[in-house]
């Protein structure tokens, strides 16, 4: 039973959360260079991702029943939330932190 939830996994969310760090990034280099604002932001994505693949994981081992869009939703919300927290340390949203908000949202309502 485990395998069969692991390849859910697998093709439910691997693809959605390396192409979230994929349009991330791109969005980043579309002007060739990458600022330290965006930098500390694409770190931060990276993180939440890693942060919800092992809680994803865990709750795959104790068998928690979680569907799958519930946990994106979840997912989508927690990390806009953080990576607007992030971007706003300063008192500030610059251009870059502002494009790379709105590409994540705009993959989020497409997904």
């Amino acid at each position: 039973m485990i395998g069969a939830k692991n390849m859910t996994f697998k093709e439910n969310f691997r693809p959605f959360l390396s192409n979230l760090l994929e349009t991330a990034m791109k969005e980043a280099l579309s002007d060739g260079i990458i600022t330290s604002e965006e930098s500390v932001i694409l770190s931060q994505i990276e993180v939440d991702v890693r942060s919800f693949e092992k809680e994803l994981a865990k709750n795959v081992e104790s068998d928690v029943g979680l569907s799958g869009e519930a946990a994106k939703r979840a997912f989508k919300e927690r990390l806009i939330k953080s990576i607007k927290q992030l971007a706003m340390e300063d008192g500030q949203l610059s251009k870059d932190e502002e494009v790379i908000i709105n590409k994540l949202e705009q993959y989020f309502a497409e997904k």
